[in-house]
């Protein structure tokens, strides 16, 4: 792999891929994913091919077709990362899988599976912002590392509006099914395990509680004017009718929260890096909507971080401590900073694709890509000479960063392309390209 322009230890990493990919199709994986590492500018095919330096090896078509039409599965790739990360999970501990959904802005109407969607970082409580473009449901693992939690992705489906499924005679099916869909399969792979999922309130509903597999439990927001009740009552001996399948009506967390002689309880919690102390009201009810004739344990958080209100959050499993599920649904931030950094350094909304296949394929990529990119560091780019930094005495450097990491990858990758005497290019513009395409970006 001395003609790679990427570091040998990462086409190592790759290689644990091929078995999704003919060998045309693998040759142009580990091409397009060098690119994709080393490109300094808009994360385009044609961009990312000449980061690779693969200009005239093959036509640049057969690299838009690697997308468009190559047959290989993107559910694959995330079982194969998911493989590779849980070599980083703690051994004896659940795995905790993050949901959410983040919006790729793209203009033109005639990209495939665009619709309007509710763009969440231009809008606020009294005006939504609405942005045309792709909205995409994303399942990821938390692995603790250098002192924080990262939320790696492995599975991602693209959302297609109800406008636009019904415009081509295709099933509806909402961001949460598309979720619980993911989640049953990877909760067939770790069916040795245990597993939590955190969501915000848009994933704690019936999709997701009701018929998950037997390994899962979910935490995450529910609501403060839930409806919830007690436990059905002990059936008598030759009652008739229907068995009952919830007791008594409840008030609403929002309501007990307000009572004077509420069992408020203080607690000190570690979330977002830091310790704070909270009050906190536990709630062991059935939310009937939600969650059927399950008992669940609701904890309704007043002084949360960040929050000016009362917040009320769930588990589907009433052992849980109240800290504990205050802590776990906290680590539901950590994919949001995967998304800024998706967008803002792998070029997320960059690609210009514009057929259904390639929409599928090309921007959950740049996900894909996140992972690989820690993974990698974790495994060998922390060892490495390339992720040593000058400390400046005005800035004092904390743990390393996602852009830490890929700074790492590039300076590794630019090292060895200069120091391999196997390499094939000969021709020092042809070794050097990718190191000169930055000074040029910089310039």
């Amino acid at each position: 792999m001395a003609d790679t322009p990427i570091v040998s230890s990462f086409v190592f990493q790759l290689q644990q891929f091929r078995y999704w990919f003919t060998a045309p199709s693998f040759d142009s994986f580990v091409t397009l994913v060098s690119g994709w590492v080393l490109v300094l500018r808009r994360h385009t095919v044609t961009r990312v091919v000449q980061a690779a330096g693969a200009v005239g090896q093959k036509h640049i078509s057969s690299f838009h077709r690697f997308f468009s039409r190559a047959p290989w599965a993107g559910d694959g790739i995330g079982l194969t990362l998911l493989t590779l990360v849980m070599k980083h999970c703690p051994e004896g501990r659940p795995i905790i899988l993050v949901v959410d959904d983040t919006l790729g802005r793209h203009t033109g109407k005639r990209i495939a599976a665009a619709s309007m969607h509710r763009d969440p970082l231009l809008s606020c409580a009294g005006r939504p912002f609405w942005h045309w473009g792709h909205l995409w449901v994303v399942v990821s693992v938390a692995v603790p590392a250098f002192g924080k939690t990262w939320s790696l992705p492995v599975m991602v489906r693209l959302y297609r509006s109800k406008k636009r499924c019904a415009a081509e005679s295709r099933e509806y099916r909402t961001c949460q099914q598309l979720a619980a869909e993911m989640l049953r399969l990877l909760a067939e792979v770790l069916a040795n395990h245990r597993i939590i999922i955190v969501g915000d309130a848009a994933y704690s509903n019936s999709s997701l509680i009701k018929n998950r597999p037997a390994n899962v439990t979910l935490v995450g927001r529910a609501r403060l004017d839930a409806a919830i009740y007690e436990p059905p009552p002990v059936r008598r001996p030759r009652e008739k009718g229907r068995p009952r399948v919830r007791g008594a009506r409840l008030p609403s967390p929002q309501e007990q929260a307000a009572a004077d002689d509420a069992p408020w309880q203080r607690f000190e919690i570690e979330v977002y890096g830091k310790v704070a102390t909270v009050q906190v009201l536990v709630i062991d009810a059935l939310w009937y909507v939600a969650a059927g004739s399950e008992l669940v344990r609701l904890v309704l958080v007043r002084g949360f971080p960040g929050h000016d209100h009362d917040d009320v959050f769930v588990a589907t499993d009433p052992t849980m401590s109240a800290q504990q599920i205050i802590e776990t649904f906290a680590l539901r931030w950590s994919l949001e900073v995967t998304f800024h950094f998706a967008k803002g350094k792998l070029g997320f909304e960059d690609p210009q694709n514009r057929t259904e296949l390639a929409v599928e394929r090309t921007a959950p990529m740049a996900l894909w890509l996140y992972t690989l990119v820690v993974v990698w560091f974790l495994d060998h780019g922390r060892h490495l000479r390339a992720a040593r930094v000058q400390a400046l005495p005005w800035y004092p450097k904390g743990p390393p960063t996602f852009s830490d990491m890929l700074a790492t990858l590039r300076r590794a990758s630019w090292s060895e392309g200069l120091s391999d005497p196997q390499a094939k290019h000969c021709d020092p513009e042809k070794r050097l390209g990718s190191l000169l395409e930055y000074l040029d970006a910089c310039a």
